[in-house]
């Protein structure tokens, strides 16, 4: 940086000196560098990466500071979470803001700098090769997860709950054919061309489904800085890229996996019969966008606030990442682990087009059983034992067609040959729900 300094009164010789690249750090401890010029919010860090500081100039981080300043209800204990502090990295707390008493000095730790989140650059900038600030790509410790947590907004607690933090889908997440959608790392990579370093890419663990796989930390671009829009009805949303996968049947027979997509949307989903003609490009109004604009998130992200009913003093916000349509819920309305029953749950998410909790409710039960009718009448593990059974041990029509046949490759998994009993049992399978769940189980299995 240059400084200029005007030599005479009138004169025009102008002399121009080397500024140092950065202000003395007022938390020499902990080494943040914060602001470079306060009035400008000019980032010590943007004085190399421009590129960034100006994407990160244009999110909430940037005006995170007056944000809490014209909330009524601002106090002290949130200042670490709206200025550069030993929250969102991995510096020793108490670091930055909170340690700084001169007012004037602090000024330069406010907003949620690029420190915030990528720890102090002292050091960086002593020695550009040799220290390297990097974020992490894990909530908590040391992520966003430090500040994007409780009552008022709740992120970290619900997404460790959901499908994308815990379950079955990260025991995936080491198989090279699955780790696009079920290992973090590689969703980066192979769904948004992410490959720039963070703190834990390399230490060869499965990451997560985290907030930097679907949010990005610097663009706003999209709402919420997400990578990918969850407004278009193609492969292109961001929920779609991973829910996309087999929602069609092949030999060896093989049950759908994440075909949410393809269903909601229109898409190719689920076993035709032989010469019916399918109505290309039918698409409910769950899959419209012009009905409903947000798709996916509309049900699956809903945000909705919990008051007290006596006073109406308010008590929770949900955020919607359990990623649920329907969650649970507790007496008071707050999301918690399931199974329940529907009378259990918030049908908030369906109240924009469906106008009451009740009619939502009603039309979500009312179809839970004509699908529970229509699974019945495909098969009927009358015995408990998850296997297809011809009839009269078990009920429904691939029972009765092993009896009528004696041919257990009917439905036969292991040969290559896809038989109508199995297109038949691949639409029950993507249709099946929680009271049916041998046919979530994927039982395929005719009895020997």
């Amino acid at each position: 940086m240059l400084g200029a300094i005007v030599v005479g009164a009138c004169g025009s010789d102008i002399a121009y000196q080397d500024r140092p690249p950065f202000n003395p750090p007022a938390d020499s401890t902990a080494g943040f560098l914060g602001y470079y010029a306060v009035s400008e919010r000019a980032t010590t860090c943007g004085q190399c990466h421009a590129e960034l500081q100006a994407e990160w100039a244009a999110t909430a981080h940037a005006n995170a500071w007056a944000t809490l300043q014209a909330n009524a209800g601002a106090q002290t204990m949130c200042e670490p979470c709206h200025t550069v502090s030993h929250n969102g990295n991995r510096a020793a707390e108490p670091a930055g803001y909170p340690t700084v008493s001169d007012s004037v000095a602090a000024a330069a730790y406010r907003d949620v700098q690029c420190e915030s989140c990528h720890g102090p650059g002292l050091d960086h900038l002593a020695a550009p090769t040799a220290a390297q600030p990097l974020a992490s790509g894990l909530v908590a410790p040391g992520g966003c997860g430090d500040c994007h947590n409780g009552v008022h907004h709740p992120f970290v607690e619900q997404w460790s709950v959901s499908k994308h933090a815990v379950g079955d889908g990260l025991s995936h997440g080491d198989n090279p054919s699955c780790a696009e959608c079920h290992n973090g790392k590689d969703a980066l990579v192979q769904q948004f061309g992410v490959n720039a370093p963070y703190a834990n890419k390399d230490d060869g663990a499965v990451m997560p489904i985290t907030c930097i796989v679907c949010h990005d930390p610097h663009d706003k671009t999209l709402p919420a800085q997400l990578r990918a829009p969850i407004d278009e009805g193609t492969t292109d949303n961001l929920c779609v890229t991973c829910h996309n996968r087999r929602s069609t049947p092949a030999a060896p027979f093989r049950g759908p996996h994440a075909a949410q997509g393809p269903l909601v949307l229109g898409g190719e989903a689920g076993w035709v019969p032989p010469g019916y003609e399918w109505l290309a490009g039918m698409t409910s109004s769950h899959g419209d966008p012009a009905t409903n604009p947000r798709l996916c998130a509309t049900c699956h992200v809903s945000p909705y606030t919990v008051t007290d009913p006596a006073s109406g003093d308010f008590v929770f916000h949900s955020v919607g990442h359990t990623f649920e349509a329907i969650p649970c819920v507790d007496a008071s309305g707050i999301p918690v682990p399931g199974p329940c029953t529907e009378n259990d749950r918030t049908f908030s998410a369906c109240v924009g087009c469906h106008r009451f909790e009740v009619t939502a409710r009603n039309y979500f039960i009312g179809f839970k059983d004509r699908l529970a009718t229509l699974l019945d009448q495909v098969w009927r593990d009358l015995n408990d034992n998850a296997i297809i059974d011809p009839a009269p041990t078990d009920g429904g029509l691939l029972p009765e067609i092993l009896q009528a046949t004696g041919d257990e490759t009917q439905v036969d998994p292991s040969d290559q040959v896809l038989t109508v009993a199995e297109g038949v049992l691949y639409n029950a399978q993507l249709a099946a729900t929680s009271e049916r769940p041998k046919f979530l189980d994927g039982a395929t299995i005719v009895a020997g």
